[in-house]
């Protein structure tokens, strides 16, 4: 039911739907109690939408993945200080890179890894990416936003576990509530079309095919929002919710603090364990946040003091550059709380 609180949330989603270039959008709201709204908006987009919609998340996965992680992190399967030399040793005879055992799962989930990224939707296969990635900087010395970071960081979990990350991002959805799919690298989900791969020079069919732990789960508001009221909880100290409440905390500490950026004057971001903290996020008025962009222009973030999570699920590579500016939904919908 709509809170007369997100009528101006509501507003500024309608104007970006109805007067571009937002085809469609899905807007939801939850607190630690659960999901308290949600409503979905049609617009250019070929295809009505629905509040149970699927719409492929991009960046969105990369805290999703982080959570699989921290699951088996906290369980004792895995550790943050294993390295990606023990998934790509050095084969006889070929080029050495003794610096893959300084570059650890902790590199690899906070964007401090130093790895050259290829192209998000690279036709080849992930792990001839992972194992041709050249050493850009020394691991922890800088903050470079990295994509096959996340592919090192999954071949890590399957190593220490037998599973694929995938499973587990996959089994999220229903640990909290949610209906069985909600959060799914399945294209048989149905996700809304991507519009913008020619401005953008990219292939979206291509990076949905690569499955990437980086980017490849196609979601619905209420995975996300479910996954968001557990962790508002354990947040708050309740135990027996998706992470434990040390865990919860733990991956929003900075693992990017006094770090300079590795492109000059790239906007300053830091992050946490696969979190994006908004703690210097100017456009924010309250910066109490942690969370992710996706390309698509989705947006997932959860505010803890004010027990609040919200999603914008679209669908459209880089609204940022015509023209939208996700920050002020964000100040509308803290504003209504």
């Amino acid at each position: 039911m709509e809170s007369v609180a997100l009528d101006d949330a509501v507003r500024w989603v309608r104007r970006q739907v109805e007067q571009g270039p937002l085809p469609s959008a899905v807007l939801g709201v939850a607190t630690s109690g659960g999901i308290q709204f949600l409503e979905a908006f049609s617009g250019s987009d070929e295809r009505p939408a629905r509040v149970d919609d699927h719409y492929a998340l991009y960046s969105v996965t990369k805290p999703l993945t982080g959570i699989a992680m921290a699951r088996a992190i906290e369980r004792g399967d895995l550790s943050l200080r294993r390295d990606l030399s023990t998934v790509l040793p050095d084969a006889p005879g070929g080029p050495a890179h003794p610096w893959r055992s300084a570059v650890r799962l902790e590199h690899l989930l906070s964007h401090t890894a130093g790895l050259v990224e290829p192209a998000l939707d690279d036709p080849r296969p992930l792990d001839e990416q992972l194992a041709t990635a050249g050493q850009a900087f020394v691991a922890g010395t800088r903050i470079s936003y990295s994509n096959i970071a996340f592919h090192g960081a999954a071949k890590l979990f399957t190593a220490a576990t037998g599973r694929a990350v995938h499973d587990d991002i996959e089994a999220l959805a229903g640990l909290t509530g949610a209906a069985d799919g909600s959060l799914t690298f399945d294209a048989a989900s149905d996700p809304h079309r991507v519009y913008g791969q020619e401005r953008a020079g990219v292939s979206p069919d291509r990076i949905a095919a690569a499955r990437h732990p980086a980017a490849g789960v196609n979601g619905t508001a209420e995975g996300l929002l479910s996954l968001g009221a557990s962790l508002l909880r354990a947040l708050g100290g309740a135990r027996g919710e998706v992470l434990h409440p040390e865990t919860a905390r733990g991956m929003t500490i900075s693992r990017t603090a006094g770090l300079p950026e590795a492109v000059p004057n790239d906007d300053r971001r830091d992050f946490g364990l696969t979190w994006h903290l908004r703690d210097e996020s100017s456009g924010l008025l309250h910066r109490d946040a942690i969370g992710h962009e996706g390309w698509t222009t989705t947006q997932w973030w959860i505010y803890p003091e004010l027990d609040l999570c919200f999603t914008l699920l679209t669908n459209v590579l880089d609204a940022r550059g015509l023209g939208v500016d996700p920050d002020e939904l964000n100040n509308a919908v803290v504003a209504g709380s």
